[in-house]
């Protein structure tokens, strides 16, 4: 008999020996979930004691699998739980009750307020990347929430977290979602529609960016491109923008037009040695100086891409600056701190514009359009475009004038002195094809 070989046929695969055991924790999970939240609804019956019920689900877990591997994935799954279980008291009941789906039952929760700010702090978890071995990963987590007020049965408690959850998903990543036994108004209905739309686009990469060139206007000469989100389906640039704007699907859409643009640089950049002065410059929501963590989710972009951060200008709008004072100097300060340039954009368009050279760390000022369209017609807007040319230079501040759509605004502003500029009589919006032709001229 061989013995060698009889050890060999009986000794268990340790790959499905962990499956095994995993398959059996969840389902041990899956058991003491269901009697807690029966006890639950229990006692909501007899004492009338609210509770929330927390569908959590890890967003890109299919990507980070893809990308590193179902052993990398599970390290971290089991990170995350463990800083979903810091949030936790001795009462509560946490159980993962799939893959990347975690449950989170709370007693001592009971009202909409308290339940959304834990959702606040889940979410907060996720700012940061999640150290995995030697990776730094990035994660969001969507949010179900189901605040338990009358008895159910727990079926219809399980429905309730699990439509809400995919409320959560339809307004994009990193989104929450309170239940309501409200009926839905059919504006919020085509509301939600039109943002699963949205969501559904940037996930299958139908946004992309284009590239507006901006030249220095004495000499014709590219410096750069301004980065805008195009969407082939919609004819209208603003309604889409100002539809992610309303909600925080615009922290996503920047993400995802920043990422895709940082690579084209980088190709630029090393093509050939003329082209490693060429900058972009990003138009970003504000959301992405207040929202903690979200300036770190940057850097890391500029950092993983390896991007010379000083040919990148982050354009801000100047009426958002003001809102967020003291949230937006300090962020500033720290992507001003690794070498991006700071845009102050549709400058002249608020009210505390002057105050803005003073409060806020920026090296460029965008002239708004607007300004460009009438200062051929209105000696007040050409008087004001002088204005902030002066103050700007005496400041050190660059000035890029947009909108320039004929060549005697171009030869305005070549005569008044400013130095950088981009309008359709320069070039139209391009994408990343038209640009590869334009630097091999």
């Amino acid at each position: 008999m061989n013995k060698e070989r009889l050890s060999t046929q009986h000794e268990p695969n340790n790959a499905k020996l962990i499956a095994l055991a995993l398959s059996s924790s969840l389902r041990t999970q899956r058991a003491l979930f269901l009697t807690q939240l029966k006890s639950a609804l229990q006692q909501l019956q007899k004492t009338q004691q609210n509770f929330v019920l927390l569908l959590i689900k890890i967003d890109n877990m299919a990507d980070v699998e893809q990308n590193f591997g179902s052993e990398l994935s599970n390290k971290l799954i089991s990170i995350i739980r463990h800083h979903l279980q810091s949030l936790t008291s001795s009462n509560d009941c946490l159980v993962n009750l799939q893959g990347d789906e975690f449950a989170l039952l709370k007693t001592d929760i009971v009202d909409a307020d308290s339940a959304i700010r834990l959702a606040k702090e889940i979410q907060s978890q996720f700012r940061f990347s999640f150290q995995v071995n030697n990776y730094k990963i990035l994660c969001s987590s969507s949010i179900g929430i189901s605040l338990q007020q009358d008895p159910h049965t727990v079926s219809q408690v399980l429905k309730d977290a699990d439509i809400a959850l995919k409320n959560a998903q339809q307004q994009g990543l990193g989104q929450y979602h309170l239940s309501t036994a409200s009926p839905v108004l059919a504006e919020n209905t085509v509301a939600i529609q039109q943002q699963e739309k949205l969501t559904r686009a940037i996930i299958n990469n139908d946004i992309l960016p284009y590239y507006q060139p901006i030249i220095q206007l004495n000499s014709n000469q590219l410096v750069g491109f301004e980065v805008i989100a195009h969407w082939q389906e919609e004819h209208q640039e603003d309604s889409f923008i100002s539809l992610a704007e309303r909600t925080d699907i615009i922290i996503t859409l920047d993400l995802h037009i920043m990422y895709q643009a940082c690579l084209q640089l980088k190709r630029w950049h090393d093509s050939h040695v003329n082209n490693k002065q060429i900058m972009l410059a990003m138009n970003l929501s504000v959301k992405h100086l207040i929202l903690e963590g979200a300036v770190e989710h940057l850097i890391f972009i500029i950092q993983q891409q390896q991007i010379p951060p000083h040919r990148l200008v982050f354009e801000f709008r100047e009426h958002e600056f003001m809102a967020h004072n003291k949230f937006v100097i300090r962020a500033l300060k720290k992507l001003r701190h690794i070498g991006v340039q700071v845009g102050l954009d549709d400058f002249c368009t608020g009210f505390s514009s002057l105050n803005a050279f003073f409060q806020y760390p920026i090296d460029f000022v965008k002239i708004d359009r607007s300004f460009t369209n009438r200062m051929l017609m209105s000696k007040k807007d050409l008087s004001l475009i002088r204005v902030i040319r002066d103050i700007s230079h005496d400041m050190g501040f660059k000035v890029i004038v947009e909108g320039i759509d004929t060549q005697q605004q171009h030869a305005k502003l070549v005569e008044l002195g400013c130095e950088f500029g981009q309008g359709n009589y320069i070039a139209q919006p391009m994408d990343y094809t038209q640009v590869d032709r334009l630097l091999e001229l």
